[in-house]
């Protein structure tokens, strides 16, 4: 289940979701299982330093 918190600034409070998605340049398979293994890895990291939650990741 997915935790919601409510963050407080000094004049608004905030809930922020961000859906990112990569696009490569030609059509062709270029995310191997090796490289969406490292970028996993590199995404939870980024998400652990802004205290973010990382829901879901997959690659095709």
């Amino acid at each position: 289940m997915l935790s919601s918190k409510i963050r407080p600034g000094r004049h608004c409070v905030f809930l922020l979701h961000v859906h990112l998605v990569f696009v490569t340049k030609y059509r062709r398979r270029v995310f191997t299982k090796i490289i969406l293994e490292d970028l996993r890895e590199l995404f939870q990291g980024v998400c652990a330093s802004f205290e973010a939650e990382l829901v879901a990741f997959d690659g095709e």
